[in-house]
């Protein structure tokens, strides 16, 4: 039984935890149900759902889409609750971020920052890469050198679900970006803050990855869209600019608007086209100019292998009071 392990939360996490069964389960498909109970569980401040299992055990692959459908629903991180599990199972659940919590204590909360495993030898999965949430959020706390935000005002910042932003700021944290204080009249608000420069940048650069997920070629610039690439580093810096204009434009923006992409390669070479990038998040979210934010700029050409690239950027870069050379 899951409330089993709420002396255990109470005991080692948080005097207010609480844990009930979840009223709105009935929304749910019916093979969900029949296979998991549902509970809503309050810890640290923080809502989510606790699924039991209660038929036989799912693989990692369906567990994570059984996850996705109750987490879409409910709009809230969902942890798994077991009675007890094997070491293959637990070091698989941790590899592929699925909180849990089991009877016997063990714990992994990743959406809290805890971690309370009795093995050692069972640690998180290395992050190599940003997420384009977390991306969002290192770019957001990268301009906001001295704001701190708990989770529910990012979520509303950035206009992300509350758990999309839980996510984001754990993996800043994890990555060591961010720190957090525990406080408030109930004292379970957390209050996340960045590092300071230039720690912040140079820790984060490991992980930032370009935001360009698609280039197309157009006739002109359609409208939403920012200076980019090597047309908008020519702009800042002493290169030579490229012989065709560059945009940027997000993902949704693109799929809204009626934009005719030219596919024929020789049309392409001949005329000055504009090549046009499709970002995973929207450009204009960071920049209150006519060109993309620096640092976006960086990720977009930071693996091109051309030395004048890597000056201009530098040269470009310099002038910001989080960077150093």
């Amino acid at each position: 039984m899951v409330m089993i392990a709420e002396p255990y939360l109470k005991e080692n996490i948080d005097d207010h935890v609480t844990i009930e069964p979840w009223h709105e389960k009935n929304k749910l498909p019916v093979f969900l149900r029949n296979n998991y109970n549902f509970y809503e569980m309050t810890i640290l401040g923080t809502s989510c759902i606790m699924m039991e299992i209660t038929d036989e055990k799912p693989g990692v692959d369906t567990l994570k889409n059984h996850i996705l459908r109750v987490e879409t629903l409910a709009d809230r991180q969902v942890v798994l609750f077991y009675k007890e599990i094997t070491r293959y199972r637990r070091k698989s659940l941790i590899e592929n971020r699925i909180p849990f919590v089991i009877e016997d204590g063990q714990m992994y909360l990743p959406f809290l920052g805890l971690d309370l495993n009795r093995s050692a030898q069972y640690i998180e999965k290395e992050v190599m890469h940003f997420t384009v949430s977390a991306q969002i959020a290192y770019l957001y706390f990268l301009y906001h050198k001295n704001e701190a935000v708990n989770m529910t005002g990012f979520a509303e910042k950035m206009g992300v679900t509350k758990m999309t932003a839980s996510r984001a700021l754990n993996d800043l944290y994890h990555a060591n970006l961010i720190t957090c204080e525990i406080g408030g009249k109930t004292g379970r608000s957390k209050a996340y803050r960045r590092i300071q420069d230039p720690d912040y940048f140079l820790k984060g650069c490991n992980y930032i990855k370009s935001p360009v997920k698609r280039i197309v070629y157009v006739k002109a610039k359609p409208i939403y869209v920012l200076t980019a690439g090597l047309e908008a580093l020519a702009e800042l810096s002493m290169i030579n600019p490229p012989d065709h204009p560059v945009g940027a434009i997000s993902r949704d923006q693109f799929n809204k608007q009626k934009i005719e992409i030219i596919n024929d390669k020789d049309l392409i070479k001949d005329e000055q086209l504009v090549e046009l990038q499709i970002w995973d998040y929207d450009p204009k979210q960071f920049s209150d100019t006519n060109h993309v934010d620096l640092l976006s700029l960086y990720a977009s050409l930071k693996e091109e292998n051309d030395e004048r690239i890597e000056q201009a950027l530098e040269d470009v870069l310099r002038g910001e009071p989080w960077y150093t050379a």
